[in-house]
């Protein structure tokens, strides 16, 4: 039998998940206590999350996290640490607020414009009279208007700076509206909030220096003994270049907006760019005016400069340190709206970003994404006016953090997601479940769930896995986990197998012009049963083809597609044209570039690309013949697929993502004949197969099924089985109750229709557990009881059986083995969503269920 669902049947999957777990100085017996509950989940990893920790790095701290890492000996588990005192990562623990370091401390460069008219002899310019007395004038260059909107004409430059004295600039101002712009060196204290102040520099490898000398070394001369077995590594958090807070949309061009400086950077822009020094001195305004042709160079290579300085200076120094010392360096950026490609609360580069980093890291937090909600944008407690696109953070976030596990050596195809954090009290297992379905199936294998806390109704950013054990639901999120580990286990250590690679065109919105976000094209690909990796261009400068196919890092694939973007770097054209000459076929999305950041003559170029509208990819990959796999029938478009190959064999993952809609269609794929089925929350495999390469899918809503070829499957293997028909069981229950924190059940209603328990008329504050025993009758081949809608988690006995547990629809539980001819007794025990008794902030965002059994229940008839 496949090895990797071999494991899985005999329990011994590996360990992907590593919650974390909130420290606030609590007492050391609840700290155990909680971490005792991270064991009892099935979990042996957990990440100390020191930003709530008032003494971080104090003597309560050295001997707290010693306790911590001597436990976790004990018990068998391994620790991680979030790596600063405060959110997001770079604060280093307030290194750089000692005076002695102030010159560690970030820079920033910002604009303002002072408006002249001429001609005038002898005119004055007040050009220190917008500054603070710690800042300084870089330059001070003029520019004539051109047409009748805010373009300068960059060749008509005038540089004033070095008439500067005492703040006053002396110009004869030629004839012609002028404007004057002053960039300035400044501090980030002038454009945000004081916290961020002291956040290291991301272009200074001196300054990032400082979350080494803060925090990973005292902490690796304290405990070294530990690191490389207990502790296993440090975690970023959200690192950024912050040189503006409150939005996702800081990108170049924006007047008044500070961007990351160091006194080298013209020198270093110009040797990207191939142009001299002088030139982007005199022509740096163009980061925030519209210069004209010049502006896309200087914006393009600003960008190319600043992140790739992030990546040396941070992620691969702060990487290269851990690995140097036995341990791992994890983490993630802020993605969300794609501020990953952009500055403020983005790291500039998604990539560049996490290359330093052990694994690829994304996050899903504050409503982020809603499973279910596919199409339209909603509404979540995030910056910029609270919208949450589905087009990015369901069908593009998760491809960007599985494209970098696969396409980097380093990473070794692990793929992180912190997950269920911030969602409220309403977020119940079926809700986290549809979460951890939709990064399974873009094949994110690892997961550090949010969060477990000593603290007992702790209201910052519930919910809380076990809360003092309050949370009723605890008991069941070991299935969740074991699911989930089981399913990662399953997509660990082969080979993902992709259709196209998508270009990651940070660059298009870099040069300006107009530009498609590629997440609309990761939709389109999706919901079309193609497959693919996001890549950016640093590895396709490595990459081979061979036979028309793309090589990196051992993934391959078809083509090419890059979303539309009106300038692009020639560098980046030129790429594209030496794959598409060799037979790659290279496709842009809905219109071809018109020129280059450089102001190069391209017309050639673009005669080897394709131009396909977004709403025709998918019929023209096909045309040509480029994915591997396609299904036609109900419900396909709510079917993602992940496939993976490993030891000669290959494993489809098949998920429904329409939690209301059931798929019944037919796949074909390059396998056929006999092959297993895996089903990964009950944890059975089944056998089925696939004539001519024809596989008959069906899948409820909600649910995944994982088919696997190329093996001989074992006799003992039933096959797998389809409803057939269904009948109505109308049962009536004795119904009992246990709120919260009661030890005995109640009462409530004796021989009842079942009933929604928080009703308005009934208990609207019931959270608890609802008790339901009855009795029926068995029917001749009906061996699988459906207990339609509950709210929110069931389990069954059935004459004292225990058939398991479901946490999210189809509520069907297999009575093989445990119904008998003639009456059966039937017990069902349901635990409620938490939100109706903690009715937080953040559950506002999402609906409530309804409490206990909504029926209708029926039992089903299964065929082959």
């Amino acid at each position: 039998m496949e090895e990797r669902i071999n494991d899985c049947l005999k329990g011994k999957w590996g360990n992907y998940v590593l919650p974390f777990l909130w420290l606030h100085g609590e007492p050391k017996e609840r700290v155990r206590e909680e971490i005792l509950a991270i064991k009892n989940s099935g979990i042996s990893e957990f990440c100390a999350e020191s930003r709530p920790y008032e003494k971080f790095c104090q003597d309560e701290w050295w001997d707290d996290f010693g306790f911590i890492l001597k436990t976790a000996k004990e018990l068998g588990m391994r620790v991680w640490l979030l790596d600063d005192k405060k959110f997001p990562s770079g604060y280093a623990n307030g290194y750089l607020e000692a005076p002695e370091r102030a010159h560690l401390r970030k820079k920033l460069v910002r604009e303002y414009q002072i408006e002249a008219l001429g001609p005038m002899k002898g005119a004055k310019l007040f050009v220190g009279g917008r500054m603070n007395e710690d800042e300084k004038i870089i330059s001070a260059i003029a520019y004539r208007y051109v047409g009748s909107g805010e373009t300068l004409d960059y060749k008509s430059a005038k540089d004033l700076t070095s008439t500067i004295k005492n703040g006053m600039a002396y110009w004869d101002i030629p004839a012609g509206n002028w404007r004057v712009c002053v960039t300035i060196e400044t501090a980030p204290y002038e454009f945000q909030n004081d916290r961020l102040f002291y956040y290291i520099d991301m272009l200074n490898p001196d300054s990032t220096q400082a979350m080494i000398d803060a925090i990973y070394q005292p902490h690796y001369e304290r405990f070294k003994e530990y690191f490389g077995n207990t502790f296993a590594g440090f975690f970023s958090d959200e690192p950024a270049f912050l040189n503006v807070c409150g939005t996702y949309y800081n990108t170049l061009g924006k007047m008044y907006s500070p961007y990351p400086w160091r006194a080298d950077l013209c020198e270093l822009i110009a040797k990207s760019a191939g142009v001299k020094k002088e030139e982007i001195e005199l022509y740096l305004p163009a980061l925030w005016e519209d210069l004209g042709e010049i502006t896309s160079l200087v914006r393009m290579h600003y960008m190319e400069v600043i992140t790739k300085l992030y990546r040396e200076s941070f992620s691969y120094k702060l990487g290269n340190w851990c690995r140097e010392h036995g341990v791992m360096y994890i983490g993630h950026v802020i993605e969300d709206m794609n501020a990953h490609m952009r500055m403020g609360y983005g790291a500039g580069h998604f990539f560049r970003a996490l290359d330093g980093q052990d694994m690829a890291g994304i996050d899903i937090v504050l409503m982020q994404n809603v499973p279910g909600v596919l199409n339209n944008i909603h509404r979540a407690p995030l910056a910029d006016g609270g919208k949450a696109d589905p087009a990015f953070f369901s069908y593009t976030l998760p491809k960007l953090g599985a494209s970098h596990a696969h396409i980097q050596p380093l990473k070794a195809g692990r793929a992180m997601c912190e997950i269920f954090g911030a969602f409220g009290w309403a977020e119940g297992l079926p809700f986290m479940k549809g979460l951890a379905d939709t990064m399974l199936s873009s094949g994110i294998n690892y997961y550090v769930p949010h969060a477990f806390s000593p603290t007992s109704e702790d209201k910052d950013c519930p919910p809380h896995f076990y809360n003092g054990g309050k949370n009723i639901q605890y008991p069941l999120f070991k299935d969740l986990i074991s699911y989930m580990k089981r399913v990662a286990h399953v997509i660990s250590g082969g080979t993902h197998k992709a259709d196209v690679a998508v270009f990651y065109n940070a660059e298009g919105e870099w040069t300006g012009g107009k530009v498609q976000q590629f997440s609309e094209i990761c939709r389109t690909l999706t919901r079309g049963l193609i497959d693919f990796d996001i890549v950016p261009y640093d590895a396709l400068c490595d990459a081979e083809v061979k036979n028309g196919k793309l090589y990196i890092n051992g993934e391959s694939y078809g083509a090419l597609i890059v979303s539309e973007g009106e300038i692009m770097p020639l560098s980046r054209l030129e790429c594209f044209a030496n794959l598409a000459k060799v037979s790659l076929p290279v496709i842009f999305t809905d219109a071809l570039p018109k020129k280059s950041a450089e102001g190069e003559d391209i017309s050639k170029i673009n005669t080897l690309f394709t131009v396909i509208g977004t709403d025709s990819l998918v019929s023209h990959l096909r045309q040509l013949g480029v994915p591997h796999l396609n299904g036609e029938g109900t419900g396909i478009e709510g079917v993602r697929f992940y496939h993976v190959a490993q030891n000669g064999k290959d494993a489809y993952l098949f998920l429904n993502e329409d939690i209301n809609g059931t798929v019944n269609a037919k796949i074909t794929l390059p396998n056929e004949g006999e092959c297993l089925v895996y089903e990964p929350w009950d944890n059975k495999v089944y056998k089925a197969e696939a004539p001519n390469g024809t596989l008959t899918l069906k899948l409820e809503g909600g649910n995944m099924l994982i088919y696997v070829f190329g093996e001989k499957i074992p006799k003992d293997v039933s096959d797998f089985t389809y409803e057939k028909e269904r009948e109505a069981l109308p049962l009536r229950f004795d119904i009992y109750t246990r709120k919260e924190g009661e030890t005995e059940f109640k009462l409530l209603a004796k021989n009842s229709e079942p009933f929604d328990i928080s009703a308005p008329d009934k208990i609207p504050d019931f959270s608890g557990e609802v008790r339901y025993v009855s009795a029926f009758y068995a029917r001749d081949g009906f061996d699988v009881i459906d207990l339609g809608q509950v709210g929110e988690v069931a389990e069954v006995w059935l004459n004292g059986k225990y058939l398991g547990a479901r946490i999210n629809a189809p509520y069907k539980f297999n009575m093989k083995g445990a119904i008998k001819e003639g009456e059966n007794t039937i017990e069902i025990l349901v635990k409620s969503n938490l939100a109706h008794r903690r009715p937080d902030e953040l559950s506002s965002f999402i609906q409530i269920p309804p409490t206990g059994i909504m029926g209708e229940i029926c039992l089903c008839r299964y065929q082959k």
